[in-house]
């Protein structure tokens, strides 16, 4: 069943068809169902008005409509809903201040003013403030997380819808986020490791690959601009970057330039400035030198191997092995469920690899250590796998010998009743003829 309630507090409860949930790694959850209404009873359906709320009590999630269309099936009204989860209202919250941002105002000699601005370095903490102050939203900041981390924006940070700020400090201050109804919970990294183990055509239906290769480059260049104040006077010191990925060379794979990186500091003594080795690191990331390999899953089966296998969430790593033999460590990117119906099982897509499948064999020779630990983990696991089977053949098998044995007792127990039963009648014959003969002899007299 699925809740709905209105703007005016008009709640009707509707029996969903079809329910799916698509979790995706930094996106909003989503939401799609369908149900029916009679025609000559359109109430459930009057409740679908814009920033009705609707409630799915599996999870306890609550999720904002967004559209509905309806068709007619013979006496029914079908509707055919899709929401996003509640947190979208953030985007309701348009912060029109900024912090980390210094303006400055000097006349010169001739009386003609001159405005300049100065970007300052803000808190992690100052900054989640600023951003959640009056949205109506709470945040849960991870241990993990240095809360006075701090980072320079140009322009300072503000002057837009706050879920979109809420990305910009993901991306400045590198953090990861998810919701749980109207709390935003932030982690250095959401997810853990070594969180499942799928093998194809064992605890999952069927493993797909899709590789991509338009999002590759091979070279990246940066620039910096760092202004020194001395007194009235200033100067500019310009630092500059440029990797070239290995691959140019040794596969002579073409020159593919990534989107240059420019940034301006200012050196006061007290703000953080970018030194050339860190240009240097932050260029060399620039390159996307793999292709993007995509994994999809389907049928995972969370229920059924969940004494052997942890729930599988959002940013979990974990390990595939496909028909092939290939083994891979990848994480979670998205998993759509249908907590409504425990027959079906979710489906799973992995996200990128990071590593470059041409010199795939290089890297297993690279990491054979982490692979033999890997086997050993996957050996215990597809063991257990291996007992849920054992135990279900077992127990057919004795199911089966049971059913067996009953059916021969029964057949043995009906063969000795007609054996009985015979007995009787021949009894029964031969009691007859005789009395007869009897009668006979009395009647000759």
């Amino acid at each position: 069943m699925i809740s709905i309630k209105n703007v005016a507090g008009k709640v009707a409860i509707v029996k969903g068809q079809d329910v799916q949930v698509t979790s995706t790694l930094g996106s909003l959850d989503t939401l799609n169902f369908n149900f029916y209404n009679l025609h000559t009873s359109k109430i459930d359906g009057d409740v679908l008005s814009p920033f009705s709320v609707i409630n799915v009590p599996e999870s306890g999630e609550d999720y904002l409509l967004l559209t509905y269309n309806t068709d007619d099936i013979g006496n029914y009204i079908q509707y055919s809903v899709s929401a996003i989860q509640i947190a979208k209202r953030l985007h309701y919250h348009y912060i029109k201040d900024k912090i980390g941002v210094e303006i400055t105002t000097s006349k010169d000699n001739s009386g003609s003013t001159d405005t300049s601005t100065t970007s300052k370095p803000v808190k992690l903490k100052d900054a989640l403030s600023f951003l959640f102050k009056g949205s109506g939203f709470d945040v849960v900041i991870d241990k993990d997380i240095n809360q006075n981390s701090v980072k320079t924006f140009d322009g300072g940070f503000g002057g837009g819808y706050a879920d979109e700020l809420l990305q910009t400090a993901a991306n400045g201050y590198s953090f990861e986020y998810y919701w749980k109804n109207r709390t935003c919970y932030l982690a250095k990294e959401i997810g853990g490791k070594d969180k499942f183990v799928f093998v194809d055509n064992v605890n999952c239906n069927k493993i797909s690959v899709q590789e991509d290769d338009t999002e590759i480059t091979t070279r990246a260049t940066g620039t910096i601009n760092i202004t020194k104040q001395n007194g009235n006077n200033s100067s500019v010191k310009t630092l500059t970057s440029t990797y070239v990925s290995p691959l140019v060379k040794e596969k002579n794979w073409p020159t593919i330039d990534a989107t240059p990186y420019t940034e301006n500091f200012t050196d006061d003594g007290k703000s953080f400035v970018m030194s050339q080795q860190l240009l240097d690191d932050k260029v060399k990331n620039l390159v996307h030198d793999y292709p993007k390999v995509q994994y999809t899953i389907d049928g995972a089966n969370f229920k059924k191997f969940a004494k052997y296998l942890h729930d599988v969430s959002i940013g979990d790593y974990g390990y595939l092995r496909t028909r092939q033999g290939i083994d891979v460590e990848t994480r979670v990117q998205s998993i759509t469920s249908y907590p409504q119906d425990p027959s079906k099982g979710n489906t799973i897509t992995f996200g990128n690899l990071a590593f470059d499948l041409i010199d795939y064999i290089a890297y297993h020779h690279n990491q054979q250590d982490k692979y033999r630990e890997w086997y050993t983990s996957m050996s215990l696991k597809m063991s257990n796998l291996a007992e849920i089977v054992h135990e279900a053949n077992a127990g057919f098998d004795t199911f089966t010998t049971n059913w067996g044995e009953i059916q021969r007792q029964n057949m043995q127990n009906i063969q000795e009743l007609q054996q009985e039963l015979q007995q009787i009648l021949n009894t029964q014959k031969d009691k007859d003829t005789a009395d007869k003969g009897k009668d006979e002899n009395d009647t000759n007299k």
